[in-house]
């Protein structure tokens, strides 16, 4: 079903979709690179907050040989950090002998039990060094930890990056979210705009620059298949590929023109020449008739023979007359109405009886179809005659022709039939080629090209089967009602 599609919706059914995917692609792409500087980002800001935090304790310890819970609560009011605490391990300090007293015990036990209350997050920086981040829905938990300097061994009895301790910090996260979620609709919106805009420029160059172009040469191949070489084809200026083809099929069209009009040419001679050819015998009987009818034959049954040969031999030139006239006017109109079929057959058989009886040939008419069907009765009937008097060429005197019809689907078949010597096989493919005249024939070779003609531009089909010895067969198949 896809490939039946015109070429613009196959493109918009396969654009569209990759459109689709990519604005898709873009904002998912978009969302998880903002998301992921923005955490970078609040992953830098916990640890500048966490290293001034870690040198105000150093200092503090430094210069008053203890943290009070006084300077914590004043660190987390100047530096915003409201969810700040600082989460410690006595056994981890491993504080010098002459800071240990009963007093700071209990104040750095109390700090330990505070942190643990709030949970266990965080236990693995003591042992790990590394810090610690946790995402939430509104904001992000940072542990970072307080390795030990060289400074600080003045009073801890540690290794410098030995951890001492972590501050737990914080980040909001709810705004942050909030700008990512914007900036990707907006980006969203962004991308979205300019594809319906590739889209719509892409729509109007494909329109105008391979649309219009292809249009043009359909137009022309149908114009060409139907015989019309004088439909010229629009050669646009480009070097591309349609412009090339447009130029090669123009240069197609004037070739065949040319060809044509030779052809035309040639069979004018060729036509004339036949028809003087052919028609020198019916003369020269009509000249030998008149000759003695003018010499005054007594007889008159003798001249009756004579007056009745003039008379054939006028109508076989007319017959010729009319045959290249109906094949050379071109393109055959057809007038198609309902007519009984077997009323059809009885109409051909008594128009072709006379000639049959004169060539002492049978005919025997049988109706399989008695129905109506559509058809343009004088054509059919000139079709049907050339068909039988064909068949006359290659059946001895004494011999049948059978006419019948029959049913055959929604329509019916019109067949001949003949007991005569058969039409040899080397010629079978080439009795419905004008001019082309297996036995010698009366005429110009045109009735079996002309019938042909007639079944076709009816929609019918016609076709021959003969066996050399036995007789021949041609059927005629037609659409019904």
């Amino acid at each position: 079903m896809f490939r039946n599609l015109p070429l613009s919706t196959k493109l918009l059914l396969t654009l569209v979709p990759l459109f689709l995917v990519l604005i898709l692609s873009s904002y998912v792409l978009t969302s998880q690179g903002q998301e992921e500087a923005m955490m970078e980002q609040a992953k830098n800001s916990a640890f500048e907050r966490a290293h001034i935090v870690r040198l105000a304790l150093v200092q503090q310890m430094l210069e008053n040989e203890m943290v009070d819970d006084a300077f914590v609560d004043g660190l987390r009011r100047v530096g915003g950090l409201q969810d700040l605490y600082i989460r410690i391990k006595t056994e981890n300090l491993h504080l010098k002998d002459w800071l240990e007293d009963s007093v700071r015990t209990v104040r750095l036990m109390k700090r330990e039990a505070e942190a643990s209350a709030k949970g266990s997050l965080g236990e693995e920086v003591f042992n790990t060094g590394s810090a610690l981040f946790v995402n939430r829905e509104s904001d992000i938990e940072a542990i970072i930890p307080f390795k030990a300097e060289k400074k600080c061994q003045a009073c801890h009895d540690v290794p410098v990056n030995h951890v001492l301790g972590a501050a737990h910090i914080t980040v909001p996260m709810a705004q942050i979210n909030a700008s990512i979620a914007a900036n990707s609709q907006r980006t969203a919106l962004i991308t979205f705009g300019f594809a319906l805009l590739t889209v719509l420029v892409g729509a109007l160059l494909y329109r105008s620059l391979i649309q219009k172009p292809i249009k043009s040469l359909v137009a022309a191949t149908e114009a060409i298949g139907q015989g019309n070489l004088n439909v010229e084809v629009r050669v646009s200026g480009a070097k591309d590929e349609l412009g090339v083809l447009s130029q090669s099929f123009e240069g197609m069209r004037k070739a065949l023109r040319t060809a044509q009009d030779a052809l035309r040419t040639s069979t004018v001679g060729q036509i004339a020449g036949s028809l003087i050819r052919d028609f020198r015998a019916p003369m020269r009987q009509i000249i030998a008739a008149v000759g003695q009818i003018e010499k005054g034959e007594p007889d008159p049954a003798m001249r009756a023979q004579l007056v009745n040969t003039a008379k054939n031999s006028v109508f076989d030139m007319n017959k010729m007359a009319q045959d290249l006239l109906d094949f050379t006017t071109g393109e055959m109109k057809v007038n198609k109405r309902s007519a009984n079929i077997q009323n059809f057959l009885n109409y051909v058989a008594e128009n072709v009886r006379q000639d049959l009886d004169r060539d002492m040939i049978k005919l025997e008419v049988s109706h399989g179809f008695t129905g109506n069907a559509p058809i343009d009765y004088e054509r059919c009937s000139r079709a049907v005659a050339n068909i039988i008097s064909y068949s006359v060429n290659y059946i001895p005197p004494g011999g049948v022709i059978r006419l019948m019809s029959k049913s055959q689907g929604a329509g019916f078949q019109i067949i001949i039939s003949d007991n005569g010597n058969g039409i040899p096989a080397q010629f079978l493919d080439r009795i419905f080629e004008p001019f082309n005249r297996v036995v010698q024939e009366k005429g110009l070779g045109l009735s079996m090209a002309l019938a042909k003609r007639i079944i076709d531009a009816q929609g019918g089909k016609v076709t021959v089967a003969s066996e050399e010895g036995k007789g021949t067969v041609f059927t005629i198949t037609m659409a019904g009602a």
